[in-house]
């Protein structure tokens, strides 16, 4: 059971990363561990997290020094307060969690769990300093209608500092305020950040500073300044986190061109009558078994699409009129959550068309340096979006596929499955598959050096053509670099014979992109001997610093 006295902001679940990832990672848990004794076992969580390790789910290579700390933070926090499993008195898999493994209508199931969290709960004692009294889900969804938007910067510094309900029109102005004297302030906008956010630390931990309580977990550095750093550092990430699972609602979608979070224009009905008929105040109980009746219950909160007049209405809105409308709830929801499909294929058709005539590029390039600044909400989600955008602009395949999920509004919502390539590319005798990543350094090489690869044989099976593949990131490491350089030269059954990688930075990509617009690009086959001719330079080169030198060199005229 968590205490709250020991915060004094709002937080949010920073694992899993991503709220869909407690999907896989509860179904590992409950098929191997259900009924047995989770709390104070340490075994237990030791040997959950060797088969989650092992599982094809699990990103990354290292193993922690602390496996059963690491287990409890990936069950204890997330799947644990928004209902999916029952921990006490021993592993039991929820209504609500049976629901999610279903994986249907996962938006609907991931909002009714959200709206319930509440501070305080069973699970999280009340504060003896901050009186807590929210549902921050439910509070951040009026925010954000009531403003019109809200920035994952503006989250952190005010959002944050919402810990009661009644004290919502006094966060909302501060909003405000920081919108309106951002315009009037003189220095840059990332010294008005820094100086808002020191600002807005000093004055939720006033008493920490008086007290010089300055020691933070994460350093023996008890300076003002090191402390300062730290909770902004902290406010940014439960932001982060805050952005990622509320989108997972798919009530709210992003903003064009500023990336703040607006309610979805499609789900305007769903979100009012959620603010109209859902309790602001916390819910009070006076057994666990009574709270966990509730959480565990996934009907226990009601949405519009459980109104049978309301969801007709809202297929009507839609444009389908001619329907049964005398079947049941759940017919008429698998009726709109079809249109829904429809509708979001025909958004990403007519995106499509959009970016086929050039006018985009301006906003693709606009976008991409905003990515290198990390100023978009999900740098990773957006670099695929982006680029799965340049790519469906250069035109002539058959067909580019992103395989990240985008929303009814046509913006980025999730990543690619782990099983599949970021993007694909289809030409008549050709394919491309494209990878991304944020990541850079040691940490890029330890994440991509075998996924990508391994992409790269399913897809060229699957295809059977020949088969290319740009990896794009920030920055190309050394290590990564090396290490595609001597993967294209040997032969790997595993992967189909030699790969055929060619790595770019995203000013290489762009300036890739820029050519091929600047050439009127209208002949694969100039695509496919550029893609060729690296890969058979990469053949015959001396090391991996020459072969990268020859490929900067080719960018420019590969289209001309």
């Amino acid at each position: 059971m968590a205490n709250l006295s020991k915060t004094k902001a709002l937080f949010a679940f920073t694992s899993p990363r991503t709220i869909e990832k407690i999907i896989p990672e509860i179904q590992i848990l409950t098929e191997n561990f259900e009924g047995q004794k989770w709390s104070g076992n340490d075994q237990v969580q030791i040997d959950y997290f060797q088969t989650l390790f092992d599982s094809e789910y699990y990103e990354g290579d290292k193993f922690p020094s602390n496996p059963a700390l690491a287990a409890r933070d990936r069950i204890t926090r997330a799947p644990k307060a928004l209902g999916f499993v029952d921990l006490q008195p021993a592993v039991k898999l929820t209504e609500a969690g049976e629901l999610l493994l279903s994986e249907k209508r996962l938006d609907e199931t991931f909002t009714r769990q959200l709206l319930k969290f509440q501070l305080p709960s069973p699970y999280h004692t009340q504060s003896k300093t901050v009186d807590f009294s929210v549902k921050p889900y439910l509070e951040l969804l009026r925010l954000i209608k009531e403003l019109g938007s809200i920035s994952k910067t503006e989250i952190a510094l005010y959002f944050s500092q919402l810990t009661n309900y009644n004290h919502f029109e006094q966060i909302k102005t501060k909003i405000i305020e920081f919108q309106h004297n951002s315009t009037s302030y003189k220095g840059s906008r990332k010294m008005y950040v820094a100086e808002c956010f020191e600002k807005q630390i000093l004055e939720i931990f006033q008493q920490e500073v008086q007290n010089k309580k300055l020691k933070t977990r994460e350093s023996s550095d008890n300076s003002l300044q090191k402390f300062i750093g730290t909770k902004s550092s902290n406010m940014k990430d439960y932001a982060d986190a805050f952005v990622r699972y509320i989108r997972a609602t798919e009530l709210v979608t992003f903003q064009k061109g500023t990336f703040r979070l607006i309610i979805s224009p499609q789900k305007t009905e769903e979100v009012d009558f959620i603010l109209e008929n859902i309790d602001r105040k916390p819910l009070v109980f006076k057994k666990n078994s009574e709270f966990k009746k509730y959480l565990f219950n996934p009907f226990s909160i009601k949405l519009l699409s459980d109104n049978k007049e309301l969801l007709i209405k809202q297929i009507e809105n839609l444009g389908l009129y001619e329907f049964d409308k005398t079947v049941s709830i759940e017919k008429l929801k698998d009726i709109l959550d079809d249109l829904r499909i429809s509708i979001k294929s025909k958004n990403i058709e007519e995106k499509k068309r959009e970016l086929k005539d050039f006018k985009e590029l301006p906003d693709i390039l606009k976008v991409f340096n905003k990515i290198k600044r990390k100023e978009v909400p999900d740098a990773p989600l957006f670099l695929e979006w982006n680029v799965w955008r340049s790519l469906v602009m250069l035109n002539y395949a058959k067909r580019v596929d992103g395989n990240f999920i985008m929303d009814i509004d046509g913006m980025p919502l999730n990543y690619a499955p782990g099983q599949k390539p970021d993007i694909e590319s289809e030409f008549l005798d050709f394919g491309i598959i494209t990878e991304v990543t944020m990541s850079g350094g040691n940490t890029q090489y330890k994440m991509e050096s075998e996924s990508v690869p391994r992409h790269y044989g399913k897809a060229k099976e699957i295809l059977n053509k020949e088969l290319y593949c740009l990896f794009i990131a920030p920055k190309i490491s050394e290590g990564t670099l090396a290490h595609y350089f001597n993967l294209n030269r040997l032969n790997t059954k595993l992967y189909g014979g030699k790969t055929k990688i060619i790595p770019l930075s995203i000013d290489q990509f762009i300036k890739f992109i820029e050519s091929g617009i600047k050439n009127k690009f209208d002949n694969p086959d100039k695509l496919k001997n550029w893609l060729e001719t690296q890969w058979l330079n990469n053949q015959e080169m001396d090391d991996e610093n020459i072969w990268s030198e020859s490929i900067d060199i080719s960018i420019s005229k590969w289209a001309s």
